[in-house]
């Protein structure tokens, strides 16, 4: 019954890519020259740049190496330019059917529409680059977001602690160990107490090749308090074993259903994520993950996915972080996301508890972000006095 809706999936999102394709590509030969190799040489590469992204999908998992990555590099960001110029000719072709009700395009531009708005699609496709290009330079520059939060827990001697937060890198054969790196450094120069990965840092996409450099650069990686991760979906996807031996090679402390005592003071606390339980993995309720814990000391939690959030305040974590949604990572996905996700991004107070979701630090598929921005979040948590 999975395999027969995963099928059914499949086939409307295959069958949605194929007639919004055929939408677009009507428009693509009204906007070129009439005839001639020009006409058919754009035509034909329009084509095969559309099948990419599947081609690198089926490459990679079969032939991996630098050539499916650059097939899959390039599908991906096919990816951007299908969704930004499809929504923008569906916006033209609104204004198209007000214009017949209600006349306000200048003559020029309804003699074009009415001609099939060859020359418009042009003035898209421009405009569909520009905002590409401009979503690519904003997902390579994560951005720093800083929290206060205030708990009525004491940590023992502990007053302050600074805490880093990067989800969602989503290594791949796109981002790779210098965007790592670059990620890296930028949390070193905030100079946290303790450093947590709320899932998706590695996964199906990850090159076995970059393995041991990513397990090196996190190793690098060196707060008073450590660093800690749970699993996120894209963990699962791929080879979990190869994954969760990558991330332990670089000293991170990957939490499966675990918890554990920081300096005496404070729990950290790793939930698996969900989607292990396709693969026959069971996972401990947010009730058995805190038993036998000391309900006294403040109970700081990871879980990728912001779903059920109410279990995990009534089972009295004060701090809870996750990713995952990427706040939606391109439009319309960023309106969407607020419909699915009780919380979508940022800090929150979910009864007793604080819940923030991180928008990520990386991307899948296209290195492209439009209307939201990466980020490295930092929470600094001020305790109580205590003994």
């Amino acid at each position: 019954m999975r395999d027969a809706g995963f099928i059914l999936f499949l086939v409307i999102i295959l069958s949605l890519y194929g007639f919004t394709h055929l939408y677009l590509f009507k428009r693509l030969l009204r906007a070129l020259p009439p005839a001639g190799a020009l006409r058919t040489g754009i035509f034909v590469l329009a084509v095969v740049w559309a099948v990419l992204f599947l081609a690198g999908r089926f490459l990679f998992g079969r032939h991996p190496g630098p050539a499916a990555g650059a097939v899959i590099g390039f599908g991906y960001f096919y990816l951007v330019v299908w969704n930004v110029s499809l929504w923008l000719t569906l916006f033209y072709d609104l204004l198209r059917l007000i214009d017949r009700r209600f006349p306000f395009f200048p003559p020029a531009m309804r003699a074009d529409a009415a001609a099939g708005g060859g020359i418009a699609f042009r003035y898209i496709l421009a405009l569909t680059a520009v905002i590409c290009l401009l979503g690519a330079w904003n997902a390579a520059r994560p951005r720093l977001r800083t929290e206060t939060i205030e708990t009525a827990k004491a940590a023992g001697g502990i007053r302050e602690l600074k805490i880093a937060v990067a989800s969602d890198f989503h290594l791949s054969p796109v981002l790779r160990t210098r965007f790592l790196h670059r990620t890296l450094d930028k949390i070193k120069d905030l100079e946290p107490d303790l450093v947590l990965l709320p899932g998706d840092i590695v996964g199906e996409d990850t090159p076995a090749q970059d393995r041991e450099a990513i397990a090196a650069a996190f190793a690098e990686l060196k707060p008073k308090y450590g660093v800690f991760a749970c699993t996120g979906n894209h963990e699962y996807f791929g080879d979990l074993e190869s994954n969760l031996a990558t991330l332990r090679a670089g000293n991170v402390r990957v939490l499966l259903d675990e918890s554990e005592l920081v300096a005496g003071a404070f729990y950290v606390l790793g939930r698996k994520d969900g989607t292990g339980r396709r693969a026959g993995e069971t996972r401990k309720t947010w009730a058995e993950l805190v038993a036998g814990l000391d309900p006294s000391k403040p109970l700081i939690a990871l879980s990728h996915q912001p779903t059920k959030l109410g279990e995990p305040a009534s089972a009295g974590v004060d701090l809870l972080l996750c990713g995952h949604t990427h706040d939606g990572q391109m439009f319309p996905i960023t309106q969407i996301n607020w419909l699915v996700y009780e919380r979508n991004h940022g800090l929150y107070k979910k009864d007793r508890m604080f819940l923030d979701v991180t928008s990520g630090v990386g991307t899948w598929g296209p290195p492209v972000r439009i209307g939201t921005v990466p980020e490295i979040v930092l929470i600094t948590v001020h305790f109580p006095a205590g003994a």
